[in-house]
């Protein structure tokens, strides 16, 4: 009898010890894996949800009558296809065309609008679902590259599943589906900045130039890259009084000038970009000239804080009056977290 006790307690400790080889093998490999399998749960769970609230909408609230509808076919498509996506399928299926002082489709940039061809080509030719294929696909590939950046800066596997979970539910993110460039360009300058925190400066500029031809904000990178070269290199502006900080630049460009060379491509897009316009329109400034059509104006940061400050003074509280409370509030708050972030 106390043998059969022996062997069962035997067997039992076995299978626990199996279970848990098991468990702590599955654990590994979903740790291993976790920088893909958190941002395909961040991306999927997100995207039911904003599809479901999508849906309420359209069922629930009226659309006023004379809004572009992208797909009558698709209901669903045409969720995901409103204001500038007219634009981007625009230049897609006819390509550009300027008429000075009037809106004209310019403004936006080429990339996007190129890769919404050239998927169209597999789905049928269809420009909306090309777009929103292009959109999804770019967002999870970002939430992916975001995760990756997150471990490589905080070394936090944590930090980075929030990252990632923020990014994917945060309130706007609902334009990573519309056929717009948010996604793209999200995708573009996060892999920018990855590969130029690993010094791996040809993917880097490979994924910044993509990024000036995506949207203008996108010669940003350059600036980004170039920085992140100068860390590297052993310069830093608080240290920029000192002869050795010089020196160890001076050293830097002597051993690594063709680091520079690569670097130098990323405002190539922007650059192909103004090119073009120049060639066709002869006028390689046509996506600025354009905003005026828009009510825009370049009148910079300070001006913009001082213009929404003085609409919330208005004693009318007119229709822009909580998108300027917004817009300043969302400053002053993003202001007072420097401090905390600079010295975490």
């Amino acid at each position: 009898m106390s043998t059969l006790a022996s062997r069962s307690r035997s067997a039992l400790t076995g299978l626990h010890s199996a279970a848990t080889q098991a468990t702590h093998s599955i654990a590994a490999i979903l740790e291993r894996v976790d920088w893909l399998v958190l941002p395909m749960l961040a991306f999927g769970v997100s995207r039911l949800v904003i599809f479901i609230a999508a849906w309420l909408g359209d069922t629930f609230l009226i659309t006023e009558e004379g809004h572009w509808v992208a797909d009558p076919n698709s209901p669903f498509l045409s969720f995901w296809a409103k204001w500038d996506s007219q634009w981007y399928v625009q230049i897609a299926r006819d390509g550009y065309w300027f008429q000075p002082l009037q809106q004209s489709n310019v403004a936006f940039f080429p990339l996007y609008p190129l890769y919404m061809r050239l998927v169209a080509r597999f789905v049928g030719g269809n420009l909306i679902l090309s777009g929103f294929l292009v959109s999804n696909i770019a967002l999870l590939l970002a939430l992916i590259y975001l995760y990756r950046l997150t471990v490589l800066e905080l070394g936090d596997r944590p930090s980075a599943q929030r990252a990632v979970f923020y990014a994917a539910f945060f309130p706007t993110a609902f334009f990573f589906n519309a056929v717009y460039t948010e996604s793209l360009f999200f995708l573009l300058t996060i892999g920018t900045m990855y590969h130029a925190r690993r010094q791996q400066w040809l993917a880097a500029a490979v994924f910044g130039l993509l990024a000036t031809a995506t949207r203008n904000l996108g010669v940003l990178m350059w600036a980004m890259v170039m920085w992140e070269w100068l860390r590297h290199n052993g310069w830093r502006i608080t240290q920029a009084y000192r002869l050795s900080a010089w020196r160890n630049l001076w050293n830097g460009l002597r051993r690594h000038w063709f680091e520079l060379l690569i670097i130098a491509v990323i405002p190539l897009g922007l650059l192909l970009y103004m090119a073009f316009l120049n060639s066709n329109f002869g006028r390689p400034f046509a996506f600025v000239e354009v905003q005026a059509a828009w009510n825009r104006q370049n009148i910079g940061p300070v001006a913009v804080l001082a213009r929404d400050i003085g609409k919330l003074m208005e004693p009318q509280v007119a229709r822009w009056y909580f998108t300027s409370m917004l817009n300043v509030g969302a400053f002053f708050f993003a202001l007072a977290l420097v401090p905390f972030i600079w010295h975490k």
